[in-house]
């Protein structure tokens, strides 16, 4: 995982936004291998291990390969063509059936990435600029931290015995997404994802298909609050 993926990082339970604290045990230049997340506000606490963090209760021996044959150039320089973002520090997320062009996505555009998966058994293509979260409930991004995002959902995502709940669960997630894209990000999801309409005010349609729509994100959601020590009792 990026170094500087923390500054993006937030505790994903159900209160205000807030930094996570981070003890590093080992890390290699920028990428951090193994280390100690904590949230200040509720004590919940997170790793990175073996070079990946994890949000999920349950953590493994991750073998890192691909899973999945080599995308096409195509497809890659199309997706970054829909997602518009060259360089720079904000990073880009995939996740779903966009996740397995991370690493070539990451050598054309010279973006970092972010992978989201639920899978704690999913393996990726390794690179120094894409870093994986392993989540099993929030998004644990701030508020305005990406440039973009490539939004699909594994399987694992959402009930897989009933499809509405699935695609409730996809759209509930979708709405995390859409709050840590930056204002004139872009967003792109296939048909089968579809905004809840809080979401849907916060988006232009730029194009659409038989397969996926791609939108910009016209305004932005709160991010974090400003903690203030309490003045001593009089």
């Amino acid at each position: 995982m990026q170094r500087d993926l923390l500054d993006a990082l937030r505790c994903p339970a159900l209160h205000e936004e807030s930094w996570l604290v981070a003890m590093v045990q080992r890390a290699d230049g920028p990428i951090l291998i193994e280390a100690e997340l904590a949230c200040p506000l509720c004590g919940a606490e997170y790793r990175v291990q073996q070079g990946e963090a994890w949000f999920r209760a349950e953590s493994g021996s991750i073998q890192h390969q691909s899973v999945s044959a080599a995308p096409a150039r195509a497809d890659i320089e199309r997706l970054a063509a829909q997602l518009g973002v060259m360089g720079g520090l904000a990073p880009v997320l995939l996740s779903g059936r966009y996740a397995s062009m991370a690493a070539d996505y990451a050598t054309l555009t010279g973006a970092p990435v972010v992978i989201i998966t639920a899978a704690a058994d999913e393996t990726f293509t390794e690179h120094p600029a894409v870093s994986v979260l392993r989540i099993d409930r929030g998004l644990p991004l701030g508020a305005s931290t990406l440039a973009a995002a490539a939004f699909d959902v594994a399987p694992e995502v959402g009930p897989s015995d009933a499809s509405a709940s699935a695609s409730a669960s996809a759209s509930a997630l979708l709405a995390q997404v859409a709050r840590a894209v930056r204002v004139g990000g872009r967003m792109l999801a296939p048909q089968s994802i579809v905004p809840m309409p809080a979401v849907s005010s916060m988006l232009r349609e730029l194009a659409r298909d038989d397969d996926e729509w791609v939108a910009e994100l016209t305004s932005a959601t709160s991010g974090l609050v400003s903690l203030r020590r309490s003045p001593p009792p009089v």
